[in-house]
């Protein structure tokens, strides 16, 4: 575990090493493209701006020219007409076809209107005489009369006034006039023409850009013509909007635009503007605030506008380096994880050369290692201090320097024929193989050899051990084994006499005993009504102990028929052999009453004839001390987290005292009258002479009056197998 934290750490710092740098250039990088893209995009803002001006002046001046030119025409076409009613007729005909001139007066030298043409629901109409107007006050036809003839007067931008007001909606005009005069060149008139300003500011509205570049149109006093806001502009006729002027409101690009350069450009409080000026000063001592004078034309865009789609843009470009940090990131953990095994490799590598060399020098045996030419490239302490050499004095040598010289030539061949076939595998098998010290000395020894890969290519791995001690121990234990065969030899002559001593005990011990009992029976039948009562007591217990001693014989063949039977284990079901152990209980006494509970398919790994053997005892012994308690019950079960192996005989008879359960399966020892529970002490030693050959072990737990358990344990089947 806590290698395998090391080792995430080590990822962890190198992931931090490869991914932090990536990702700092990733955000510089992004952070350029998006300042190289913002840069771009207020160049184009200004070529763009610069073009709108450009549209905005060719606009200006090509209708001014036109207007010019137009008056000019008009001018002449009355020089050659006789009536007022021709030149009534004319400016219609010309209104129809140049609606934009709302208004066209022909006024005498004194300023009174003479002719007076309007545009009324679209239609051009003369008004009547009782409506011409003395217009001498008006500053624009004073300045208009004393202009020389065949020349033009631009009047100032401004609203239209009727009967001292501004016109309600608002009608901007620009009034144009030219003096008429007669052959002889004096000022016998004036035309004056007011021209629609309004087609002027919506042909400027067209050129506002869509990305929110706004055209401002500003007179020479400051006062915003056309602005973005339209309650900013007209603000020299409005009282209410007297203070809606650029001189006040940004004082530092209306100090830029009054300068003599007609053109350029300001960044103010994050607005783009680009400015030029178009001058229509008439340069005849007309005042400029009483003309057309200098027009200015003003682009303003600011930066949101600038930017505005530079949002969009940025947010594409951090996309798209957030998805290049997350794959630089995926990129640097899989790097890391490369170095990281890597160096756990290297150091591993190291680590394994180390430990190598640590086992080969901590080896008991001489270890020398040598290539597939017999070359010594390896090798520990123990081959120097076995063979007396210094390491110096081994590496590079061929192996051969330490085989007997006797065999050297023989062992050249046999090392090639191991280098093409190598496995691991003893050497010289059956053979006693020697080696051979600095100083020509032999010495036995045994040789194990293994083939080792290497990237430089294959090595022999040789493992020599001293086998001085191990012969010695073999000549030993060969004179062990002699000795051993001959007293196997004498046990199995001292079995068949003990065999024959049995089978002499059970005929010759049986028949002496059955002689007495028998004899005795028959005496007591035909003394029967002749003896007194003590002499039958006396041929009672002849006859007592004659069976006795039967049942003890009995039982001693029993004990030595146990230890000298041959083993053979099986998976038995015990449940069914205690049945019917049971079984045969109960046809000797079927007077009893016992409760005997035997669990199901109990199943042990035993011999069948020794398990029914110990079952028929420990079932009689618990039926035995079970006689003299009311409500007898036994119990036969098995331990289920024991997976079977220990069995338990339980009943609730007399018990005994745990004190003396250390003498309980010795033989002939009884912890109980034999008056009162008879037998011959043989059945437990049984018991435990049966448990042992089958591999298990047999206890008991008592009290005085409370019944005993015997537990039995088996060897495991799984073990067995």
């Amino acid at each position: 575990m806590q290698k395998r934290s090391s080792q995430r750490g080590k990822v962890i710092q190198y992931f931090l090493l490869i991914w932090i740098p990536l990702t700092l250039l990733t955000i510089a990088v992004t952070a350029l493209l998006i300042h190289n893209q913002r840069l771009g995009l207020r160049e184009n803002a200004a070529i763009e701006q610069k073009a709108q001006l450009d549209a905005a002046r060719s606009q200006l001046t090509s209708r001014l020219s036109g207007i010019q030119a137009d008056i000019l025409y008009l001018a002449g076409q009355i020089s050659l007409l006789d009536s007022r009613q021709q030149i009534a007729s004319t400016f219609e005909t010309f209104q129809r076809f140049h609606p934009h001139y709302y208004q066209i007066r022909l006024l005498d030298e004194t300023g009174r209107e003479q002719i007076r043409n309007e545009m009324l629901d679209g239609e051009p109409r003369q008004l009547p005489a009782p409506l011409l107007q003395d217009k001498s006050h008006r500053y624009y036809v004073q300045l208009g009369l004393q202009q020389p003839i065949g020349s033009v007067y631009l009047s100032r931008f401004d609203l239209n006034i009727e009967h001292g007001e501004v016109q309600r909606p608002f009608q901007p005009t620009i009034r144009v006039a030219t003096p008429i005069g007669d052959d002889t060149g004096q000022v016998t008139g004036l035309l004056v023409i007011n021209y629609h300003g309004q087609r002027i500011l919506e042909a400027l509205a067209e050129l506002d850009q869509p990305n929110g570049a706004t055209l401002w149109l500003v007179n020479s006093n400051g006062y915003w013509l056309k602005a973005d806001d339209p309650e900013l502009s007209w603000g020299f006729m409005l009282p209410e909007r007297s203070n809606a002027n650029l001189s006040q409101r940004n004082v530092t690009l209306w100090s830029q635009m009054i300068r003599p350069d007609s053109e350029g450009s300001a960044t103010i409080e994050g607005s783009m503007y680009r400015f030029t000026s178009v001058d229509f000063d008439p340069h005849n001592g007309i005042p400029l605030s009483e003309s057309l004078g200098r027009l200015h034309l003003v682009s303003q865009l600011s930066n949101a506008q600038i930017y505005m789609t530079n949002a969009t843009v940025r947010r594409f470009f951090w996309q798209a380096a957030s998805f290049i940090v997350l794959l630089f990131a995926l990129l640097s953990l899989l790097l890391a994880r490369s170095i990281a095994q890597r160096r756990a490799s290297e150091s591993s590598l190291v680590s394994s050369e180390s430990l190598f060399r640590a086992m080969i020098e901590a080896a008991p045996d001489a270890i020398i290692i040598t290539d597939s030419q017999g070359s010594i490239t390896l090798l520990n302490e123990q081959a120097e201090i076995m063979f007396d050499y210094s390491q110096q004095e081994l590496l590079g040598q061929k192996v051969e320097v330490l085989i007997p010289t006797a065999a050297a030539e023989r062992h050249v061949q046999h090392r090639e024929g191991y280098v093409r076939e190598a496995q691991p595998r003893p050497m010289g098998m059956g053979l006693s193989l020697s080696a051979q010290r600095k100083d020509g000395s032999q010495l036995p020894v045994e040789i194990s050899l293994s083939p080792i890969h290497s990237p430089a290519g294959q090595l022999v791995f040789c493992a020599i051990r001293d086998a001085t001690e191990r012969r010695a121990a073999e000549r030993k234990i060969r004179q062990l084994n002699d000795g051993l065969a001959r007293q196997n030899t004498e046990l199995q002559t001292v079995n068949r006499e003990l065999e024959a001593f049995s089978y002499s005990v059970s005929h010759d011990l049986r028949a002496p005993l059955r002689a007495i009992d028998g004899f005795s029976k028959i005496l007591q039948v035909n003394l029967e009504g002749k003896l007194g009562a003590q002499d039958a007591d006396y041929f009672n217990r002849i006859r007592k102990a004659a069976q006795n001693m039967s049942k003890l014989i009995d039982d001693l063949l029993m004990l030595a028929r146990v230890t000298r039977a041959d083993v053979k284990l099986a998976s038995l079901n015990l449940s069914r052999i205690a049945n019917a152990a049971a079984e045969r209980l109960r046809e000797v006494q079927p007077e009893r009453k016992v409760d005997l509970s035997i669990a199901d398919d109990i199943r042990v790994l035993a011999d069948p004839a020794l398990l029914q053997v110990a079952m028929e005892n420990l079932l009689s012994n618990a039926w035995k001390f079970t006689s003299t308690v009311d409500n007898p019950k036994i119990e036969i079960g098995c331990f289920p987290d024991q997976q079977q192996d220990v069995v338990f005989v339980r009943d609730n008879g007399v018990g005994f005292d745990m004190s003396y359960a250390d003498k309980l399966f010795t033989p002939f020892q009884r912890l109980h009258s034999a008056r009162d529970f008879p037998g011959t002490g043989i059945g437990l030693a049984t018991i435990e002479r049966i448990m042992s050959k089958l591999g298990g072990r047999v206890w008991a737990e008592s009290a005085v009056g409370e019944g005993a358990t015997f537990y039995l344990q088996f060897k495991r089947s799984g073990s067995e197998q």
